[in-house]
């Protein structure tokens, strides 16, 4: 007999469709714009289709990087990809930029050498420069470069340095783009909270600059997975590796050697991983378009997520969101019965989102009447809690005097199913109601109703 528990999907999904479907409309800027970042290479021709389809305006791709000092600029054109697969979308040419000091180099130089590039991707005189440190000299350059082009440029720093730098107004010729919220430290910046992020957005905002805010969706991960792509549940495994919450993210200790999107790992050895799901990513779209800010243009979504396996947000959830989905994972249930006394219970995630990492925040709660538990096996489920309600309150009890048992899951990954967990009672119980939680990684949690699962022979 299956039992299947909702959940918050309808619920959070008419919240979404009021925060974060429809950023024209929450923003005050009729032209408010969403764009791609492509740090992994060029998606295929469906890809963009499907971008373009979900109001995506534009895709970014970087181009190279720019060395900046006292004695001129130092431009390195990294091999251009085939465009073809994205040409259904307008591309603006991204150059990083390093430098130090008030070194500003050699604006002029800089435009010369950037100029055939520019006509190569059919860019319609964009650019963005962007640093992962600020530096004094990077102002005057990108005002340099803008002269030189005739033509916008965008500065994309960390929105902590730049309500640090910017003036009223702006500088003449250049538009700001804040990175902030999402994973910052992915792209090489220097780590931020939602708090800070969202200070430093008002005193941008106060400056009268136009401005758009970036929000970084790729995974920080060290080392890195082979090109065969990884997923968190492997490392959730314990059998795999040990868990334990990190200053930035999850830090997991491998139990044995593992394939590592087809990388070899060795036994004892540390992964460290910070991700963002779809949860976070609707949380951080949600905080960037309320309240109103009046001189918002857009957003741009820091990294095109990459199909599954992935870590974090995949491609099909990143689509399904744009399209309207819910941000977050269900989970179902479904229980069977070997014999009258013996249940069998399995659990799944039809959805395209993930849980959080958790070693308490995700669990299935089996609560049943007029018997008790004789025996448990876990299967694939991460830990067991025993316990009973008083008065409203969760209680944690002795097996015997338990009316409840919590199976935890440690990640419930996409699309994913854990089986094999096995109550035995020591009679056939009267009745017995499943209900559900999980942990999200925006911090919320979510959960399902009690449902009544029909008794064998009853």
């Amino acid at each position: 007999m299956a039992a299947m528990v909702g959940g918050r999907v309808v619920i959070a999904g008419a919240v979404w469709l009021a925060v974060a479907l429809a950023p024209a409309a929450a923003s005050p800027s009729p032209e408010a714009t969403h764009r791609v970042w492509l740090l992994g290479g060029v998606p295929d021709e469906a890809t963009c289709a499907a971008l373009a389809n979900r109001g995506v305006a534009g895709l970014v791709l970087p181009v190279g990087h720019v060395e900046v000092s006292q004695q001129g600029s130092r431009f390195t054109l990294s091999p251009l990809p085939d465009l073809k697969p994205i040409a259904c979308l307008p591309i603006t040419p991204l150059v990083w930029v390093e430098g130090d000091g008030k070194a500003s180099g050699d604006p002029a130089t800089f435009g010369a050498q950037f100029a055939p590039v520019a006509r190569s991707l059919g860019s319609r005189g964009g650019l963005i420069l962007a640093a992962r440190r600020y530096f004094p000299g990077l102002p005057p350059f990108a005002m340099g470069v803008a002269r030189k082009l005739q033509a916008p440029v965008e500065l994309a720093v960390s929105a902590v340095d730049l309500s640090a730098q910017v003036p009223n107004g702006g500088w003449p010729g250049v538009r700001l783009l804040a990175v902030a919220l999402g994973n910052p430290t992915a792209l090489g910046l220097a780590p931020s909270t939602p708090q800070d992020d969202l200070a430093a957005l008002a005193r941008v905002d106060d400056t009268g600059a136009r401005y758009r805010v970036g929000i970084v969706v790729s995974p920080r991960v060290d080392p890195a997975p082979g090109p065969a792509g990884a997923s968190l549940a492997l490392l959730a495994n314990s059998e795999v590796a040990s868990y334990r919450p990190g200053d930035e993210g999850d830090v997991f200790v491998l139990r044995r050697p593992v394939s590592w999107g087809g990388r070899p790992l060795e036994a004892d050895q540390r992964v460290s991983v910070s991700v963002v799901d779809t949860a976070r990513y609707n949380r951080d779209v949600a905080l960037l378009l309320r309240p109103i800010r009046p001189h918002l243009d857009g957003w741009d979504t820091i990294g095109l997520p990459a199909p599954e396996p992935t870590l974090g947000m995949s491609r099909e959830a990143f689509l399904g969101y744009l399209d309207g989905d819910s941000p977050d994972p269900s989970l179902v249930a479904e229980v069977t019965w070997p014999s009258p006394a013996t249940m069998r219970i399995s659990v799944s995630n039809p959805t395209p989102q993930a849980s959080a990492i958790a070693t308490l925040g995700n669990w299935v709660e089996v609560r049943f009447a007029g018997t008790v538990v004789r025996d448990l096996r876990l299967g694939e489920f991460g830990g067991v809690e025993y316990g009973r309600w008083d008065g409203g309150a969760w209680r944690r009890t002795a097996v015997r005097e338990a009316t409840a048992v919590r199976l935890f899951v440690t990640y419930l990954a996409p699309h994913g199913r854990l089986s094999g967990a096995v109550v035995t009672f020591l009679t056939r119980p009267r009745e017995v109601a499943i209900r559900w939680e999980l942990r999200l990684g925006d911090g919320s949690d979510i959960g399902g109703p009690l449902q009544p699962v029909s008794v064998a022979g009853r």
